[in-house]
């Protein structure tokens, strides 16, 4: 046999004895341990792949397949669940994210369940939980904008999970999410450079971590950059009757601000509708810039200046986190968690004041 058949049959035989599952050891960790050229192990692995063994695509881990008639082929080994933060025939909140988390998912012989259930995001959630995680058993947990309850539940149970969003203080689940922090400091230097010297950040009163930063990094840059600037937070409750009672608020002051920085692409929508229909034009007499994207913003008919991150990138770290939590087993060895920066779209939302 050539030297990358040997190397295949014994990653095989490692395979199928089960002393690897889950995720191939990356090809640095295969060459130190066989002692062989990155080429030959990546001959070995073509051939594994044409046998079914393994699945291999860029840019991610290379997936270990369960055996052909073997239980885990047919059990809950390779079914991942996720708890989504409202009901799915609502707006997506993550745009095309869970299409293609899910596509990738299928693509590496996982099976993605989403559930929603009210009660799991409740200020005592451990019945509901533990009633869904009994329920539906899954060998790995998504949860995407979940509360600290939920998010302290999970890390309590031993069960792998990956948030899609930022872990509370005192949760040590790995998570993938923009970075807030750093997004809403850039949204208020953006505003600031532009003259505005009132400005707003509008937000629903949620308890989300990722909520915590973007008031933090907001209020932080005005404080550090903002000069005799005034910048203020105000909370709504996430419905049309919300906003329309904050924006009459905001308008009936002395000397309103002049640029809002709206957290939800669908608030973006209703608050520039709301203005249009006081006869107030975006960005002439309110500015207003977003700090999530989504589809539905290229239907406007004023672009927005918004911030966004790649949907499939950013699926490609969710997915690799997962595998690398459900890699390290009950024992729970620390995964790393991944902040991405997103790029700014300038639009034309943002008028410069002077």
């Amino acid at each position: 046999m050539t030297l990358a058949q040997q190397v295949a049959r014994v990653l095989e035989e490692d395979i199928r004895r089960g002393a690897l599952r889950g995720i191939l050891p990356s090809e640095r960790q295969l060459v130190e341990k066989l002692q062989v050229s990155r080429r030959t192990i990546r001959a070995a692995t073509e051939m594994l792949a044409r046998k079914k063994l393994i699945r291999t695509a860029q840019g991610v881990e290379t997936i270990i397949l369960p055996l052909s008639g073997s239980r885990s082929d047919r059990g809950a080994r390779h079914t991942i669940g996720m708890l989504l933060s409202q009901p799915p025939d609502e707006p997506n909140p993550f745009g095309n994210l869970l299409d293609e988390l899910r596509t990738l998912l299928a693509t590496h012989g996982f099976r993605l369940e989403t559930h929603f259930e009210q009660s799991c995001l409740s200020r005592r959630p451990a019945k509901a939980l533990r009633r869904l995680v009994t329920r539906f058993a899954c060998d790995g947990w998504i949860l995407a904008s979940a509360n600290r309850a939920c998010q302290t539940w999970f890390c309590s149970q031993g069960v792998a999970t990956v948030l899609i969003g930022t872990a509370h203080d005192g949760v040590t689940l790995p998570y993938v999410d923009v970075d807030m922090l750093a997004t809403s400091r850039h949204a208020a230097n953006v505003l600031l450079r532009n003259g505005h010297r009132r400005i707003a950040l509008i937000i629903e009163d949620a308890d989300w971590a990722g909520y915590c930063r973007t008031e933090l990094g907001f209020l932080d840059a005005v404080s550090q950059f903002g000069g005799e600037a005034a910048g203020q937070v105000l909370r709504h409750g996430g419905d049309v009757a919300g906003l329309q009672q904050l924006l009459a608020r905001i308008l009936q002051v002395p000397a309103p601000p002049t640029a809002l920085f709206i957290v939800n692409p669908y608030h973006y929508i209703t608050i520039a509708a709301l203005l249009s229909d006081r006869g107030l034009k975006v960005p002439q007499d309110m500015s207003l810039l977003c700090r999530d994207n989504n589809i539905c913003l290229r239907f406007l008919p004023l672009e927005p200046s918004r911030y966004g991150c790649n949907a499939r990138a950013m699926a490609k770290e969710i997915f690799s986190t997962l595998v690398r939590t459900l890699q390290a087993g009950p024992e729970h060895r620390p995964v790393k968690s991944v902040l991405m920066l997103p790029k700014f779209f300038e639009g034309a939302s943002i008028a410069a004041r002077h």
